[in-house]
């Protein structure tokens, strides 16, 4: 299953400096509004020294990371949700995304009256609850006509709607609320915008951005404040150069592998490893996922043949410094379909060809 997320925010907000710092792709970067013309979309790596260390151990020549897709869209302005600007052409391209990056500018953009950035954040987000109230009133008057032919679940339908509408007319984003699982059902099939989990870049010049305030921002919702030219100068550079460069300003990580790493989490999201052959490889899955399940990621022989995994966490896989080692010991274990993988572990799937 592809996971994916969606960069947004107003016109020079540095979205496709961001895009560009999280891809090392180069994309148009302008200084006037609607210079993304057509989405840019990437699949980026999730930086995992777990699975570097794996592959040194296991001696494995080819090394194939966990993956995200990411979208940059054209700055949303006011009135986006009326169509003004490219208005609900480039909202649709985030309706199928599964998490939203915000991105917010903490510094005076090129050719427009000065906001605050908490007035920034807003704009956007009352556009995002705008474009869900639109949604839900074309659905209501679909809804009308079954109403009165004596439909019952149109009826149902309609109160959800009613709710949601009140929440997004009060400037409530619906991922702050909470549903039952026959509403949740319902809503997935509508892709509201702000049922979507959202994340927020506080895009500052270099000399701000790291101890700024953050108070503005809602307190539910993961914040990263970073400098998005300076994360794109350092893909530019060599590794060992990146380095330097990070300790030179006391990091010792770029912040959009945090906002990676912050994707990841806020998803609700785990790796696995496989080694196999010369194969080292990390898997992307929900918490919860049942060991049967896990195999159909890998290949749905895998699913549908299961007879075991066998599980050895990989840090202690490493400390051992083999996988015969481990098994020597009995470090590694046998697991059934119905075992709840974890993060980190290291998983070698017995099935049924």
């Amino acid at each position: 299953m592809a996971w994916s997320c969606g960069i947004v925010g107003l016109p020079n907000a540095g979205k496709s400096t961001l895009f560009k710092a999280l891809t090392a792709l180069d994309v148009s970067i302008e200084s006037y509004p609607f210079s993304t013309i057509n989405p840019n979309k990437a699949v980026v790596p999730i930086p995992d020294q777990r699975l570097s260390e794996l592959a040194a151990l296991c001696d494995s020549q080819k090394v194939t990371p966990a993956t995200i897709t990411v979208f940059d869209v054209a700055g949303l302005v006011e009135g986006a949700s009326r169509g003004e600007g490219l208005g609900n052409q480039f909202l649709g391209h985030l309706r199928d995304v599964d998490l939203l990056i915000h991105v917010v500018a903490g510094f005076e953009q090129p050719g427009s009256d000065y906001l605050d950035p908490a007035a920034r954040l807003e704009i956007v987000d009352l556009e995002l609850n705008l474009a869900d109230i639109e949604v839900i009133s074309r659905r209501r008057q679909k809804l009308e006509p079954k109403l009165k032919s004596g439909d019952q679940s149109a009826q149902y339908e309609l109160d959800l709607l009613s709710t949601l509408e009140e929440h997004l007319n009060l400037g409530t984003a619906l991922r702050d609320l909470s549903f039952s699982r026959e509403d949740e059902l319902y809503l997935d099939q509508l892709s509201l915008l702000t049922r979507k989990d959202m994340l927020y870049v506080y895009n500052l010049n270099e000399a701000y951005f790291l101890d700024p305030d953050c108070s503005f921002f809602p307190s539910n919702s993961p914040v990263v404040p970073m400098c998005a030219s300076l994360e794109a100068e350092l893909t530019e550079l060599p590794a060992e150069e990146r380095k330097s460069f990070l300790r030179a300003y006391g990091l010792q990580e770029s912040r959009t592998e945090k906002l990676l790493q912050d994707c990841y989490k806020d998803l609700g999201l785990f790796t696995f490893y496989t080694v196999k052959g010369n194969e080292a490889r990390a898997w992307v899955v929900p918490s919860g996922i049942r060991a049967v399940n896990a195999a159909g990621r890998v290949h749905s022989d895998m699913e549908s043949g299961f007879i075991n995994v066998e599980v050895i966490e990989w840090k202690a896989l490493l400390s051992e410094g083999s996988l015969a080692r481990a098994r020597e010991k009995g470090i590694c274990r046998v697991e059934g379909r119905d075992y709840p993988v974890k993060d980190g572990e290291v998983l070698f799937f017995r099935f049924r060809n």
